[in-house]
């Protein structure tokens, strides 16, 4: 199992929700990028079945741009942290089938809880 997180900045939410993240994954590495580019070539290399992915998108035009990645995550657990609650935005979020939608700026997210229970359930 992989880990890998994307966000583009990194302001006070995106470093909360990295750190929940780690806290769960409990000192295994995690693949980190900041730009799509970068994301997009490691999905190009073989990505082990059922590891999680944390997608954090800075805006609607960002996870526009992170349906080119659709096929490349199929196998992946994606956790999709959205920049609003607008409906166009969850729509375009559903287009990934991520296992979790969250808002970037939710205090109450449960990161580490929820990916401590896709590790358990790998296992």
């Amino acid at each position: 199992m992989q880990f890998l997180f994307y966000a583009s900045s990194c302001g006070d939410d995106e470093i909360r929700i990295k750190a929940a993240f780690q806290a769960a994954t409990t000192g295994q590495s995690i693949e980190q990028f900041s730009n799509l580019a970068d994301l997009e070539e490691r999905l190009r290399r073989i990505v082990e079945p059922k590891s999680i992915a944390v997608l954090v998108a800075a805006d609607r035009e960002e996870l526009r741009k992170m349906q080119e990645f659709h096929d490349m995550v199929m196998d992946v657990y994606v956790i999709l942290v959205l920049p609003d609650w607008q409906e166009n935005t969850i729509r375009l979020a559903h287009l990934l089938r991520p296992r979790f939608i969250t808002q970037l700026k939710n205090d109450s997210i449960g990161l580490d809880q929820i990916v401590a229970k896709m590790i358990l359930a790998n296992h």
